[in-house]
């Protein structure tokens, strides 16, 4: 069941706005656990006030407290991942993830328009298949040609290129130039490869809203792991589970992205996914 006053309850900062999605997360991770446990069916029952409808005949306000740019896989629905009800998020998905003018545009009108919207968040998720398909790109080049012809699908594997080869060369940096012949190399590549372009998107979205960040708007991004149902990122520490649970701020730099690259690449998470 979800917590009511939860839902109810509007952030008014960046930092609440983390923890309350992370707390949603960490409910909704919690009920699939018990479904899991005994097999019986899972019900979540949520008061009508809390589903963000307002009074018969009267259209509310929106009143969302974070936007996300997320992807379009049906695996990953944002509400439900972070417990969250109607009116709670702004969300605009797209394969990939991939920040394009319009969903510029409609995660202008949120935080311009709406004036209760403190957290900008990108969201991507394990085994993204506009990722897979840039990395079977760059791991075939010949069939790219394929790619180049079909401009709606050149349309969301181009702007993963570049971290497709930014994860390629951390793997290699990482754990060796054979890493290419391991037998999870392509699926390692995927998920590495999708996270840095969590946190590259993340960090447009900074540049994007540059003026407006404060204590009133921050930036994150975060992975949803498909497996675990765990939003966070590899856990690039030595201690510890091999995902990190978490929103995390986008690096600055390039400087930056290299050693996040290198760090999530040398993760316990990513070396087993390479596997012997």
């Amino acid at each position: 069941m979800l917590d009511s006053t939860t839902l109810t309850q509007r952030p008014d900062t960046p930092a609440a706005a983390v923890a309350a999605l992370m707390d949603g997360n960490r409910a909704f991770r919690s009920r699939l656990a018990e479904q899991r446990a005994d097999g019986a069916p899972v019900f979540m029952q949520i008061a009508l006030e809390d589903l963000g409808v307002g009074q018969p005949g009267v259209a509310p306000p929106q009143q969302p407290f974070a936007a996300f740019l997320g992807c379009a896989d049906a695996r990953a629905p944002v509400e439900l991942i972070f417990g969250q009800a109607a009116n709670s998020l702004f969300v605009v998905r797209v394969a990939g993830n991939i920040l394009g003018a319009t969903g510029l545009g409609s995660l202008n009108f949120a935080v311009e328009r709406l004036g209760t919207v403190r957290l900008l968040c990108v969201l991507g998720h394990t085994g993204c298949g506009a990722v897979g398909a840039a990395v079977d790109a760059y791991l075939a080049p010949a069939a790219y040609l394929g790619v180049a012809a079909n401009l709606p699908l050149q349309a969301i594997v181009s702007p993963l290129m570049a971290p497709v080869h930014g994860a390629a060369e951390a793997l290699q940096r990482a754990t060796g130039d054979d890493v290419v012949a391991r037998p999870g190399y392509r699926a390692a590549l995927v998920d590495l490869a999708g996270t840095l372009h969590a946190a590259l998107q993340a960090s447009a979205l900074q540049r994007a809203f540059n003026s407006q960040r404060g204590d009133s708007l921050s930036v994150v991004y975060g992975v949803y792991n498909l497996a675990s149902r765990c939003v966070g990122q590899p856990n690039a520490a030595a201690a510890g589970d091999d995902w990190q649970p978490g929103l995390f701020a986008p690096p600055d730099d390039a400087a930056g992205f290299e050693a996040l690259a290198l760090e999530l690449a040398g993760s316990r998470y990513v070396v087993g996914a390479l596997g012997q």
